[in-house]
């Protein structure tokens, strides 16, 4: 079962203090595989582990409070994002570190944050501040997510008069069709109060990260009835395992439904970020569709030898994702077009671009090739396609590609095809740096 787990924080290790450090990188299981020998975060690394457990999207945190938990800016989310397109980067405010809230906000949103983060209890304000209201106007027009941390701290620094949730209950008054997440659900002292605003007004969820999932029902006897005010997150990576936290959830609700709302569901509607767009995709079932779908195109157009059904064999292509990664643009969980990105010695190569046959023509095809191009990090970036493919080599010449010369010593030193592949096909070729 997918999960989405909107509640992942973000950072080199040197950017946490010396105490939230020791609480969300050590303690957990993780560090070593997410971090390199100098404490900076790896992020192709970074989202590979947390999908690892099944985990379809996601929610990425950076935060703003020096005198508590540190300051890990929105741009490690970014760099994770970049990749995992999957995780969703969210802003951060702090009325007591961003002199210009309002310009803080705009440049984190134009850099790519999709939703906001609000830290009373680090970064010491009340969440009902009244310099943060232009900011919930905005979020509320917007149909902006706003996830506040609710409840308690144990990093030093941290002040428990800013925890409590009746501060919220201000801004959810005022703000009535803002989307407001309780994170942590008035962890410590006022599950009661946080629960009463989850299942008093509409647009108010609690995000059950941070807690011992174990207990959930003792802090939220309702949860079962009231499945849809209830979202999975873990705190990532202060956790002993998301997949881990699912398992006992679900087995705590013992009920299939109102768990696929809470793990997922509740989620994937409350924000909309992954009802359409790019992501990597890593079910081979459906990549084999739609690859196996569009190239019926290539029936009877290039060499009869070299075309077979099904045009790639699951085998073949299980083999090709071990090697490379693959993205897919995806609209109502149906994938409609896959390009995978592999990069070979000193080149990039773009390798298997299929876009199902009902959905050629929409420009997903080139939604898919601009956001590979954005990766590169060589020199060149190469598509090998077929001669016979008037349509795949028109598509590449349109975004800029150019045909190579030297095709054949190209595809051996690049690829791995036969020889009759090798002269029945053609290198286009893109100078990215």
């Amino acid at each position: 079962m997918d999960i989405i787990d909107v509640h992942i924080h973000a950072g080199h290790m040197s950017e946490w203090t010396g105490p939230a450090r020791q609480l969300w990188i050590e303690a957990g299981p993780y560090a070593a595989e997410i971090y390199d020998e100098e404490g900076n975060q790896m992020p192709r690394e970074y989202g590979d582990v947390i999908k690892r457990e099944e985990v379809f999207g996601g929610i990425l945190i950076p935060e703003y409070s020096p005198r508590a938990a540190g300051v890990m800016p929105l741009e490690r989310a970014l760099e994770i994002n970049a990749i995992h397109p999957e995780f969703i980067p969210i802003a951060n405010l702090n009325p007591n570190y961003h002199d210009d809230l309002a310009g803080a906000f705009e440049d984190q949103l134009r850099k790519g944050a999709r939703g906001l983060k609000i830290h009373p209890v680090h970064g010491l304000f009340y969440a009902n501040d009244q310099r943060l209201y232009p900011i919930y106007e905005h979020c509320e027009k917007a149909g902006l997510p706003v996830f506040f941390h609710a409840g308690t701290s144990l990093i030093k620094g941290s002040k428990m008069r800013y925890c409590d949730p009746y501060t919220f209950d201000d801004v959810i008054g005022d703000f009535p069709d803002m989307k407001v997440i309780l994170s942590h659900g008035g962890r410590g002292f006022w599950y009661q109060t946080a629960e009463f605003l989850a299942k008093s007004f509409e647009n108010v969820y609690i995000d059950v990260s941070g807690l011992p999932p174990q207990n959930l029902l003792e802090y939220f006897p309702s949860m079962g009835r009231f499945s849809g005010k209830y979202l999975f997150g873990t705190d990532f990576p202060a956790v002993p395992g998301i997949r881990k936290n699912y398992d006992v959830i679900r087995y705590l609700v013992g009920d299939e439904k109102a768990m696929a709302r809470i793990g997922f569901r509740n989620a994937y509607d409350l924000f909309g970020f992954w009802k359409e767009g790019i992501f990597e995709a890593r079910k081979a079932q459906d990549i084999f569709e739609v690859v196996n779908d569009a190239a019926t195109r290539y029936r009877g157009v290039i060499p009869e030898d070299r075309y077979h059904e099904p045009y790639m064999p699951m085998e073949e292509l299980t083999a090709e994702m071990r090697r490379m990664r693959f993205y897919g643009y995806r609209k109502d969980l149906k994938l409609l077009g896959v390009m995978g990105k592999e990069q070979v010695k000193d080149v990039t190569l773009i390798r298997h671009a299929y876009v199902a046959t009902e959905s050629q023509g929409k420009g997903i095809g080139s939604k898919l090739l601009t956001f590979i191009e954005r990766q590169v990090d060589t020199e060149w970036l190469l598509i090998g396609t077929w001669k016979a493919a008037a349509w795949a080599i028109d598509f590449y010449k349109k975004h800029g590609y150019e045909i190579m010369p030297d095709k054949d010593g190209l595809l051996r030193k690049y690829w791995s095809i036969p020889d009759r592949q090798i002269d029945t096909s053609i290198v286009l070729g893109k100078k990215i740096k």
